[in-house]
């Protein structure tokens, strides 16, 4: 099969053009697999992110029309990243929420509101810190979010044991709030 431009791409997918739909889902698929299999999750995670990017894809080309400033495939790598940070997000604050069971953490509507402008840029700040962090605080801190016992943290990275996991979970996550705290960007986001 030949490439596709963006405009044909765009086109076929608001017609939901079967050739368009699995062009996209050959080409834009591997960018959903490799932002979290990065960031511990596994082929099934692959699978729904892929599938909530393009629907938010499908809704936001067909409810407005949008003019990019970059190339489709960039575009939708930007939905996905940002989905998987929210679910992410969502799920840490649900592990540190009084009221945890008010709210499933898949149970969620992506809405409009989510591609505010300013929660973008918080998640542009937070992911500009996280992955700034070294990749082995990543990996701690994204098995963190996916409530990974602290034996099996230990026994996937090969660390000593739990309390040196948490140790270094601790550890990650204070360099991460530190770094948040002292850019100067994230100042008028912060809650003091």
């Amino acid at each position: 099969m030949k490439d596709l431009t963006d405009e044909i791409l765009i086109k076929g997918l608001k017609e939901q053009d079967s050739t368009s739909i699995k062009y996209i889902y050959r080409e834009f698929f591997p960018l959903a697999k490799s932002i979290v299999e990065r960031n511990s999750g596994n082929y099934q995670d692959a699978e729904d992110l892929f599938q909530d990017s393009m629907v938010v894809l499908y809704k936001r080309l067909t409810r407005e029309e949008i003019t990019l400033k970059c190339t489709l495939k960039t575009f939708f790598f930007g939905i996905c990243k940002n989905l998987w940070m929210q679910r992410l997000d969502r799920k840490w604050r649900l592990r540190f929420s009084e009221n945890m069971a008010e709210e499933p953490v898949e149970s969620y509507e992506i809405t409009d509101r989510e591609f505010n402008e300013e929660i973008l840029e918080k998640k542009r700040l937070y992911l500009k810190h996280f992955f700034a962090l070294p990749h082995r605080c990543q990996k701690i801190l994204m098995l963190f979010l996916m409530e990974i016992p602290l034996k099996e943290m230990a026994g996937r990275l090969n660390l000593k044991n739990e309390e040196y996991a948490k140790s270094r979970k601790y550890q990650c996550k204070e360099i991460l709030r530190k770094r948040i705290k002292n850019d100067p960007e994230c100042k008028p986001y912060l809650i003091l």
